[in-house]
């Protein structure tokens, strides 16, 4: 079978020839319908995050995957069903962590990442994967179903926000979302329904489909050239919640101040090194003072894909039309990677359902 992989020293992914994979006992064989690429693919590609699997020279790509089952192995799975795999997997039996279905809170060394970090990820043909980690998806989201993973992402950070603040009474009203990347968007969308004020900040140019996309969920565009994180409560307002997707580590500090009283910031960007002066002493103040919480959150468990599919289902049609901005075969795979400002969400296909 084919398959989209990126080889050591290599800066650029290639089609591979790889056997399609037999399904081991409570395995499915699932056939590849769509894959998607986000920033973390390019982070592989350029050998920034993740690792290969133990004893290749190659990794194959892709986490956010959409596929069909051909092979139920006798998991409980039918044939023809629709699925979604999550990201995480055990690197040698069994822990804690993925016995209480819970992998997603796993430390480094005890979970591998397919497509990301010691595991070959979906972007080919078929896969195979244990049906616990395999979340059915309806037929008619089929074509959309590679934005489940993503929408897990954010599921996950604001369920850890909201526990933040279950001590008391929450009841938010404006969030600001960091990062009009495309899991920015998203997860702007994602929010429209239980925040009276969103806004999103970016560093982009009108004319720009980005900003044209925050215009239509009614959200406020934020330049953070003229106005910077820890200026928004004066320029704006305070927020509730600010959801950062942009890995720029000055950012995870400035949260503290944009945030209103009570407010919680989810950090989800995932910086380099880089060393910088902060004030301390006025960020401790502000967190205690005026009951401000800061979480972390990366990946997401089965939970978490459930409530996204039912989240994906829910957008607008002239959202994902506007979000999906390309979707191309192996013979043409190079385009989804491609990376201007003309693209927001790109995906490969592999075959129809």
């Amino acid at each position: 079978m084919k398959a989209i992989a990126v080889r050591r020293g290599e800066g650029s992914p290639s089609v591979v020839e790889k056997p399609r994979p037999d399904p081991d006992e409570g395995e499915a064989l699932v056939r590849t319908l769509r894959v998607g690429v986000d920033g973390t693919d390019h982070e592989v590609i350029a050998g920034s995050h993740g690792g290969y699997p133990e004893g290749e020279d190659h990794i194959v790509l892709g986490h956010e995957a959409v596929g069909v089952v051909v092979d139920p192995n006798g998991t409980g799975l039918s044939e023809g069903d629709v699925v979604v795999p999550t990201v995480r997997r055990r690197p040698n039996g069994s822990n804690d962590y993925f016995a209480r279905g819970e992998p997603d809170m796993a430390p480094a060394e005890q979970y591998h990442e397919r497509g990301i970090d010691g595991a070959h990820g979906f972007m080919s043909e078929y896969f195979t994967s244990p049906a616990e980690h395999l979340v059915h998806c309806p037929p008619e989201l089929a074509d959309l179903g590679f934005l489940v993973e993503p929408a897990s992402i954010t599921e996950k950070a604001i369920e850890h926000a909201r526990a933040s603040r279950s001590a008391f009474e929450w009841d938010p009203e404006s969030a600001f979302v960091l990062g009009n990347g495309s899991l920015g968007l998203l997860t702007v969308a994602m929010l429209r329904e239980s925040f009276d004020r969103l806004y999103c900040l970016g560093r982009r140019d009108r004319p720009d489909p980005t900003i044209d996309l925050i215009d239509e969920l009614g959200a406020t565009y934020v330049d953070s050239r003229e106005t910077a994180v820890d200026e928004v409560p004066a320029a704006y307002e305070p927020m509730d919640l600010v959801y950062e997707a942009t890995g720029h580590a000055r950012h995870a500090f400035e949260t503290v101040e944009a945030l209103a009283p009570n407010g919680v910031g989810a950090l989800l960007g995932v910086p380099g090194d880089w060393t910088f002066e902060v004030d301390g002493g006025a960020l401790h103040r502000e967190l205690v003072l005026h009951n401000k919480a800061l979480v972390g959150s990366v990946n997401s468990n089965v939970r978490h894909f459930g409530r996204a599919v039912e989240s994906v289902a829910a957008l607008p049609d002239w959202f994902t039309d506007d979000l999906v901005t390309g979707v191309y075969g192996l013979d043409e795979f190079e385009r989804a990677f491609d990376d201007d400002d003309t693209t927001i969400k790109t995906a490969v296909e592999f075959g129809s359902r």
